[in-house]
């Protein structure tokens, strides 16, 4: 044992058996503390504590045993890497939910006092910052872009795995790094592909291709359109989506399960194939030059 270890042995030993409900390092408790241990506890000696003690929101600091114990702390460290490597960020409040029921409710009291904790025993270079509302542990790269690749990851499994749909739930367990209020805001921002619905009333999210559109709706949408305008007419949602469930004789929205006038939006300008190039403005799906 060094003689750095044996000065610290008789302060460790009274902040274990005293403190259970934190230590703040003000004149009076140092004192007290320095009294009951037998050490003049210097301002070096201080220093040296404040380190190894975990020290939360309020100021109260805390030896790592008394949050959890060593397990625990490397179960923790070791979630959060293994979503660091698949994802390169996770939503702290998942991680902080795994293992709220192991840490001592005194010391971690909330999710501020978690992520201070997690950056207290996290040996990796990692930045919690605030995005979609949440807080997001992250490396190295933006969220943005983080996000897209996990849309792009989040596409590919549907598609591939699942036929072209699945429910909220099941997404959520593929990917338990985040909540399923977070996954529902990186498919809105980055993944247009997918489309939110609801199917005997479960939510889910479904690839464009999979809404059940036969593989001809891409010249059936180009000739509604041309007569839509042979006919004098402005090809305004409401006017399009008449027009398409005329030719097709059924109510489209309706019988594709198409939530919403964006997702119809989106819809139509993924599946129009034809030259001039169009796009939607203020409610028009209106020709636009190269």
């Amino acid at each position: 044992m060094s003689s750095g270890e044996q000065i610290l042995e008789p302060i460790l030993e009274v902040l274990n058996e005293n403190y259970a409900n934190g230590f703040r390092f003000e004149a009076t408790a140092v004192r007290l503390l320095s009294d009951k241990s037998g050490v003049d506890i210097d301002g070096k000696l201080q220093t040296t504590l404040k380190r190894i003690m975990f020290c939360s929101t309020d100021d109260v600091f805390f030896l790592p045993d008394m949050v959890c114990d060593t397990n625990t702390r490397k179960d923790i460290t070791d979630f959060a890497n293994y979503w660091l490597d698949d994802y390169g960020c996770f939503e702290i409040s998942e991680l902080y939910d795994l293992f709220a029921g192991s840490l001592n409710n005194r010391c971690i009291d909330g999710l501020e006092n978690f992520i201070a904790f997690y950056e207290f025993i996290n040996k990796r270079s990692v930045r919690c910052v605030e995005c979609y509302c949440t807080r997001i542990a992250r490396i190295n790269r933006s969220v943005k872009d983080l996000s897209a690749d996990i849309a792009k990851q989040i596409i590919s499994i549907i598609h591939n795995e699942y036929s072209g749909t699945i429910d909220e739930h099941t997404l959520r367990d593929r990917f338990s790094a985040f909540s399923a209020d977070l996954l529902a805001s990186i498919i809105k921002e980055h993944a247009v592909e997918l489309v939110k619905t609801e199917i005997n009333g479960i939510v889910c999210y479904q690839t464009l291709d999979a809404l059940g559109l036969s593989d001809e709706f891409t010249e059936t949408l180009a000739d509604v359109i041309e007569q839509i305008e042979d006919l004098g007419l402005t090809p305004s949602e409401d006017v399009l989506h008449t027009a398409l469930s005329i030719h097709l004789g059924v109510n489209f929205k309706t019988e594709y399960n198409i939530p919403d006038d964006k997702t119809y939006r989106r819809l139509i300008k993924t599946y129009y194939k034809n030259a001039p190039k169009r796009k939607w403005l203020k409610g028009i799906f209106a020709e636009v030059p190269d």
